[in-house]
């Protein structure tokens, strides 16, 4: 069982390397199983074609993302700041793990198909979730003030997404490769500063309000 989910996991992962490199229809099955050192046919025992091979990458992501949101936003002991910071830290970082298949991913879902409505509706609809409830928290904490808003949940998921959505982008302006270590740690300190200024209510003591990371 072991050796057919790593068999498994290794065609989604040179799946994801070559849709991005060379576009979804730019790739065949042919070339993946050239790229993986499997025969044609055991793709098609796992995933019965190219649509299916696509359908299994992008939820085997998302799977694995909504998983490290959902562990974080039920955790106790933190205020709502600190749960915010914990997503971010630990999706940025799950990304990074899985570059490639981030950006792939990632752009996959800005298309209009029915794959993408129908994930919208079982992922994304849960990940707003989620992130409307830790801010709801934190308004309640008195962390937060009580403006936020679904267009807060917007723009910290942008935040969060943006570099690996916009890998190059990041790379060829900013000089910056979001796949390396140390991306993660500056970045979340820009994640930081912008949700001190965003987000916490002025009205917060010093004492327990978190201060902003200047570089």
């Amino acid at each position: 069982m072991t050796q057919m989910a790593d068999t498994r996991g290794r065609i989604i992962q040179e799946a994801a390397v070559l849709f991005t490199n060379r576009g979804f229809d730019g790739t065949s099955v042919r070339d993946i199983a050239g790229r993986t050192g499997v025969n044609l046919s055991l793709i098609s025992y796992y995933f019965g074609g190219k649509q299916g091979l696509l359908e299994a990458l992008v939820v085997d992501f998302l799977e694995g993302y909504m998983a490290h949101l959902e562990d974080i936003s039920i955790r106790e002991g933190k205020n709502a700041f600190e749960r915010m910071m914990d997503m971010a830290e630990h999706i940025l970082l799950y990304m990074q793990q899985h570059h490639q298949r981030a950006r792939f991913v990632l752009r996959e879902m800005t298309l209009d198909s029915m794959l993408i409505r129908e994930l919208t509706s079982t992922y994304l609809m849960k990940e707003k979730h989620l992130y409307s409830v830790v801010l709801q928290d934190g308004v309640k904490e008195g962390v937060f003030h009580p403006g936020v808003s679904h267009w807060t949940i917007m723009h910290f998921r942008s935040m969060i997404l943006m570099p690996f959505l916009h890998h190059q982008y990041v790379r060829e302006v900013f000089h910056m490769q979001p796949q390396q270590a140390p991306f993660v740690i500056l970045y979340l300190k820009e994640i930081r500063n912008w949700m001190y200024s965003a987000l916490v209510t002025p009205g917060h003591t010093e004492q327990k309000r978190p201060r902003p990371v200047h570089l």
